[in-house]
């Protein structure tokens, strides 16, 4: 787990700390994108439209634009804050929420507050916003965030399950803009929280190859909260998968 940045992705540390480029368009970009590789910051002033909420824990952003099914842009933008232990009585709304969502479990144990408590879990916010409401996507969007292997709730207008497995394991597609809040559960065998398995989830938004759309204008910044968290420790972290068109995502993409 003590590889640096600089073997992930052929992102260097230090060009994590500076803009090195963008992936997508200008204002007065054509619908056909580059899809070159995106941008990872390390300001916790992002630029691209919408600019994600400026609280304290944030641990990064990705923000990007996809289009709306009558051609206009819509800036779309993910924030994750810092994981709480979901013991804590901090994370009772997180609690609460993933509770709702997810509370038939995987099919084998319900997910209750005792059960989150006897497998150690950490509960991350996601926040998901666009820069404008009530338009339908060209084509749904699949959030990305957190672990496979780890419930997921989200909520929000236009939010489904990805009906493609079991429901709160398999993600969700989100197809109109608006806002949406998301939850992502790490369990740690050991049974006690670890608030640093966050570094093992992916994060971002996907589209299906078969849709014929794009994602443009990618970008991820990690923000002072998050360059704390000691990333380059992490054998897989990168940003190596992005930069298709398709995707705009950051995180654990296997050693």
């Amino acid at each position: 787990m003590g590889a640096t940045l600089s073997k992930l992705a052929g992102v260097s540390l230090a060009s994590i700390m500076v803009v090195a480029g963008l992936v997508g368009c200008s204002e007065e970009a054509t619908p056909q994108p580059e899809t070159s590789a995106p941008l990872v910051e390390t300001s916790s002033e992002p630029t691209a439209e919408p600019t994600a909420e400026p609280t304290a824990d944030v641990l990064f952003t990705i923000t990007a634009n996809v289009r709306a099914a009558d051609g206009r842009t819509i800036g779309v933008s993910m924030a994750a804050h810092a994981p709480l232990a979901s013991t804590d009585s901090k994370a009772k709304p997180e609690r609460d929420k993933l509770l709702k969502v997810c509370a038939a479990g995987n099919g084998m144990r319900p997910i209750t507050e005792t059960y989150l408590s006897d497998v150690g879990s950490s509960l991350m916010a996601i926040s998901v916003t666009s820069s404008a409401p009530d338009l339908a996507f060209e084509t749904p969007i699949e959030l990305l965030f957190g672990s496979p292997y780890y419930a997921q709730a989200a909520m929000g207008s236009g939010v489904t399950p990805d009906t493609d497995g079991v429901a709160c394991f398999s993600g969700f597609v989100w197809a109109k803009s608006g806002t949406v809040h998301g939850v992502a559960d790490f369990e740690n065998p050991e049974g006690k929280a670890d608030l640093g398995q966050w570094k093992t989830g992916m994060f971002g938004f996907f589209l299906k190859p078969s849709s014929g759309a794009t994602i443009e204008a990618c970008k991820a910044t990690i923000t002072d909260v998050g360059l704390k968290e000691n990333i380059a420790s992490v054998s897989g972290w990168g940003t190596s998968r992005n930069g298709d068109g398709i995707s705009c995502k950051i995180g654990y993409s296997g050693d």
